[in-house]
């Protein structure tokens, strides 16, 4: 059996010097994280957000989904169900978004992100409940029609042309309301409920996927949601760092590659 988190920096022994973050004051205040998930997976890229808004160093890999490798016997021993993505730290591991966002969250730098005003909080989980439940399934829709689909077997794609354009926009129609509803939202404001928080991180990682899966009119067409998202792509960290979470963002180059990027932290 192999180690899939045996990779990079934790291949070294766990008391080694480089399995810690980077140097400064705040050396050895936690482990570089490893994070295991897949380009064109939207919870994945939360967790990518997320870590570099709490200024936490992360070493990623990409699972190979097209050969299954995330129902492997290797990776079936970190993910009984299979879902992913999933982060170690030194002896601890957790699987899923909402886990790993949570175990950043409490790992991390700064202030708490989640907003202590009920009312503001309540928002905050509302919007992201339609980002996961409803927007989600069909932004995945989209994405694995774009660059799942086209990876696999040649002739099978070819056949199955039609019912995938019908699919993508059948999803397309779909989200209209949703980013109607979001676009609204927006109007006047900053960020989606307020200061930047999860709500944001939840729709950041769906909207990314729909733009570089061809669908950025979607966004362009919606004037307050276009604005947001350029305020997204220029953001400093949460935490103070002088890192851009939005940079590491797959292109569609990435996803055909199967590349994640890693959360680097220079100014401890």
């Amino acid at each position: 059996m192999n180690d899939l988190f045996a990779f990079g920096s934790a291949a070294k022994a766990l008391d080694a010097e480089d399995r810690y973050g980077a140097a400064g004051d705040l050396k050895k205040t936690q482990y570089v994280m490893q994070l295991l998930g897949h380009p064109a997976d939207a919870d994945t890229l939360k967790c990518l957000i997320i870590a570099a808004e709490k200024g936490l160093e992360v070493e990623s890999r990409a699972l190979d989904i097209a050969a299954g490798q995330h129902r492997s016997e290797d990776y079936l021993r970190i993910s009984p169900t299979a879902m992913i993505p999933a982060l170690k730290e030194a002896h601890y591991q957790v699987c899923g978004d909402l886990g790993i966002v949570s175990f950043i969250e409490g790992r991390g730098l700064g202030n708490r992100m989640p907003p202590r005003n009920a009312e503001v909080l309540a928002q905050q989980e509302y919007w992201v409940d339609i980002a996961r439940s409803d927007a989600g399934p069909l932004v995945q829709r989209i994405v694995d029609a774009v660059f799942v689909g086209a990876s696999q077997n040649t002739t099978a794609a070819v056949q199955d042309h039609a019912v995938t354009d019908d699919a993508v926009a059948e999803a397309r129609s779909a989200l209209g309301p949703m980013l109607d509803a979001l676009n609204k939202q927006l109007a006047g404001r900053e960020y989606i409920v307020g200061p930047y928080s999860y709500a944001d991180v939840h729709w950041t990682a769906y909207i990314h996927l729909l733009c570089i899966a061809g669908e950025g009119a979607l966004i362009d067409a919606r004037p307050d949601l276009s604005a947001w998202l350029a305020r997204v792509r220029a953001r400093k960290s949460f935490s103070g760092q002088d890192i851009v979470a939005y940079t590491l963002m797959p292109s569609p180059e990435d996803i055909r590659a199967n590349r994640l990027a890693d959360v680097v932290i220079t100014d401890y």
